[in-house]
């Protein structure tokens, strides 16, 4: 799932992707994470963020039990070089060990200390094997995975064809930045089609739903 301002920003000036959002969007950010399994993000998310131990909410119980989910999410962080600030209570106080997948050529001793506070999966040698990943999470019944971002990630997950449906929210804002092209990226043609199932506007804000 994803934020965007009108003119194409995922982040506000301050690098944080909640300048651009408001009560509406938060809304609905809980509601993408009260049935998922795993709550998928990258790194610099984690970083920029300061992400929240991901705990059992007492409100959340009677829904999760009768989709036979766990009482809460499951975090997976993706990180290549595994610098991550490990002192967050993300990584000591959530209901789930958070699990951080990396690269099978990660300096040794980052990953000794990676060790310590989280299960770590080595998937893939230049970068991380999204593919990989999700099979590996799928074949463990986790298969309502809800992707935060950020871009790179997302991109990662759009390149490896594993995106079946895209929960954006269209910011009534524009901040000047994010919608200039980059000729170093390029994603393979025919590009995936998605059908719009589902919109609404709540505070000026445009809620779209695309599934595959």
């Amino acid at each position: 799932m994803m934020v965007m301002t009108l003119d194409g920003a995922t982040v506000g000036s301050d690098g944080l992707s909640g300048s651009i959002s408001g009560t509406a969007d938060k809304r609905v950010f809980m509601e993408a994470r009260r049935l998922a399994d795993v709550v998928l993000v990258g790194a610099g998310t984690i970083r920029a963020e300061r992400y929240k131990p991901m705990l059992a909410k007492p409100e959340w119980q009677e829904a999760r039990h009768a989709a036979g989910l766990a009482p809460a999410p499951q975090v997976v962080v993706v990180s290549g070089r595994l610098d991550l600030p490990w002192e967050e209570p993300m990584f000591a106080q959530s209901e789930l060990p958070v699990i951080v997948a990396t690269t099978t050529t990660v300096d040794a001793a980052r990953l000794d200390e990676a060790s310590r506070h989280a299960q770590v999966l080595q998937l893939g040698e230049e970068g991380v094997d999204m593919r990989a990943l999700v099979q590996w999470l799928n074949e463990r019944g986790q298969r309502r995975i809800n992707c935060e971002g950020g871009e790179a990630l997302l991109d990662a997950m759009v390149r490896g064809d594993l995106v079946d449906e895209m929960d954006l929210t269209i910011s009534p804002i524009l901040v000047g930045s994010g919608y200039l092209p980059d000729p170093q990226r390029e994603i393979s043609a025919p590009y995936p089609r998605f059908s719009l199932a589902h919109q609404f506007v709540d505070e000026g804000f445009v809620f779209c739903r695309f599934v595959r």
